[in-house]
């Protein structure tokens, strides 16, 4: 069961033709969007109980969503799918080879599974953003969406992130997606990090956190940690957070994404990846 679902009754074959359906999908989470120009059609997220173990921990899971979830089946002028936890790697664009994709993670990946790679160039930052999933998820997210539909969610997410970095000093941007987050460190608007990391407790994930800081020697009680994602104010990851950092930031929507009545539950940061691409 979805953990929030809201479906406009106006959403019909006819209405999704002019449509478009957005959805992210990773290890610990699957969220979905359908919008008509500004107004929003359906909004849902479910929790996956996934792990670094990648797409095998969570298939049956992922497979009866996907299966159960009758809008995937409605004719969308545009359905895109963006990869929330495939492994990434930004690479120099002096160094970017399209033909041999694999050899950027002969040290990152655990085992030598098949794998399908993409990529995209990341023209703000002279950089190409390469990516790999395992073969399996590609086959079956393209039962529902074309393969040229298909990308990674960090691509737009650091578009985003370098919108919104100031254009002095340094800024430090984490999107969390259950038990994984994304950090990002902008420095006069110049992307100088982003990793991706898993945690299991409250405690890892400021680990981490704090982890980059201490690399820019940042100090937590100066600059603000801007936040994104599946994180609420009361949560214990949060009260954590703010016991560490004294100015704590969440993204605003992009104008022309406006949230529903039945989904003000959630925060508007709550659903900012799906408002990225």
């Amino acid at each position: 069961m979805p953990v929030f679902s809201y479906q406009s009754e106006l959403l019909n074959a006819s209405i999704a033709a002019s449509s478009a359906l957005r959805m992210v999908v990773g290890v610990n989470g699957v969220s979905l969007w359908v919008q008509n120009r500004d107004k929003t059609l359906a909004l849902k997220t479910w929790n996956l109980n996934g792990t670094d173990q990648g797409f095998s921990s969570v298939e049956s899971e992922l497979r009866s969503i996907l299966g159960a979830e009758r809008l995937l089946e409605l004719p969308f002028e545009t359905k895109i799918c963006a990869l929330g936890s495939a492994a990434t790697t930004l690479v120099p664009r002096r160094l970017f080879d399209p033909e041999n994709l694999d050899q950027y993670f002969r040290l990152l990946l655990r085992d030598n599974g098949p794998r399908n790679y993409g990529f995209e160039k990341l023209e703000a930052f002279d950089c190409y953003l390469v990516w790999a999933a395992e073969a399996g998820l590609m086959r079956l997210l393209e039962q529902y969406f074309h393969s040229r539909n298909i990308s990674h969610i960090a691509g737009p997410l650091l578009r985003s992130f370098h919108h919104r970095a100031p254009g002095e000093g340094y800024s430090v941007f984490a999107n969390l997606c259950g038990q994984s987050v994304q950090v990002a460190v902008f420095e006069r608007g110049n992307l100088v990090f982003f990793n991706v990391f898993y945690f299991s407790k409250p405690s890892d994930l400021l680990y981490f956190i704090l982890l980059v800081y201490k690399q820019f020697d940042l100090d937590p009680l100066e600059l603000p940690l801007t936040l994104s994602g599946t994180l609420i104010q009361d949560s214990e990851i949060y009260r954590l957070l703010l016991r560490y950092f004294r100015t704590l930031h969440f993204v605003a929507l992009p104008s022309g994404f406006h949230l529903p009545e039945e989904a003000k539950t959630m925060p508007p940061h709550f659903w900012f990846d799906l408002s990225t691409f």
